[in-house]
Parts: C-alpha cells; structure tokens; sequence
C-alpha cells in the first residue's frame, strides 16, 4: 500500500490528516504541498477545536502565505468555520490586529545561521551528528541529507512575520473568506 491509498485508507486516514495539521500549523508550505498530493483532504479537522489546516496555520507561530496558497490551490475552504464559530480570516485578522499593537521590531535571525543564511552546527550538535555517523553507519547519506535540510529549514523559520500575517489576511479576503 502507497502513502496515496494509506492516507485514503478510513484506518490510516486520521494520521495522515494529522502530519497535514501539523505541517500547515509549522508554517511548512513545502511539507503541506506534499502532503495534500497524497490525497489529504485540505479541509479536514483537528478533533478538539475544528480548526482546518488553513486555520492552524493562521493560529500557528509561524503562519505562511504560501502554506495558504498551497491549501487555497487544493481547495481549502476559506469560508470554513471551526467549533468557535470562527473562519481562518477572522483569526487572520486578530492575530494581525495584536502584532500591530506591538512596537514592530525585526526579525530575530538564528544563531545556527551563518552571515549567508547557512546553516552552521554548533560544538555540540557537530558532536552529535558525528556520533550517530559512527554509532549507526547503515543509515547512509540520505538520512543525513534529510536531516540537514529539515534543520536548515528550522534554522530559517521565522515567528509571527506581520508581514506574512498581512499577506494571509488580504488573500483570504480577496477569496472570500468570510469575516
């Protein structure tokens, strides 16, 4: 069984939803993009508050303008209401509304980031790395490539961009997100 039929599969189906959920909610628009080509509905639910992936990314740290366009191009619902009766616009606008009322500072860069935007290891890190190349050799570069790209992309995230909440807010609104 591919990850197509497991995240169509009514037994698998709620895990897959829930690697789409958490994705969208990171802010992780090449991640959701992934996720929504195996067949995951865009428009599924968290079990406690209802929210969509739309929505969790919105009320998530990192909320991303192109994790929206991704689930928007999948036919995410902007109009959805979550358990609150509450629309990913209506958060879109209050998270907006409380990062305007703080002075506006720039973002803060990773330390893991070097002048370039690359990422640089620490001691300690570069320690770990290397141990685990020695303890378990069978892993292979792959797993280390994989390892290095979902770290870099960590290193590179960045919290409640306003500019990013702002961008989110206008395409919703020009899709009609209700609000």
């Amino acid at each position: 069984m591919n990850f197509r039929e497991m995240a169509r599969d009514p037994e698998h189906r709620r895990s897959f939803e829930k690697l789409l959920y958490l994705a969208a909610q990171h802010g992780d628009a090449d991640l959701v993009a992934e996720r929504l080509s195996w067949g995951i509905d865009p428009d599924c639910r968290s079990a406690k508050k209802g929210r969509t992936p739309l929505m969790a990314n919105v009320c998530g740290s990192c909320p991303s303008a192109a994790t929206v366009r991704a689930l928007l191009a999948a036919g995410a619902d902007p109009t959805a209401l979550d358990r609150a009766g509450l629309t990913a616009l209506d958060y879109a606008r209050r998270k907006l509304a409380r990062l305007q009322a703080r002075p506006r500072r720039a973002p803060r860069k990773s330390p893991s980031l070097d002048e370039n935007d690359q990422l640089q290891l620490s001691e300690e890190e570069q320690a770990e790395m290397d141990r685990m190349r020695g303890e378990q050799p069978d892993l292979g570069p792959e797993f280390f490539r994989v390892w290095w790209q979902e770290r870099l992309r960590a290193a590179r995230r960045v919290f409640n961009d306003p500019d990013q909440v702002e961008q989110i807010v206008s395409m919703l609104e020009a899709v009609g997100g209700r609000g």
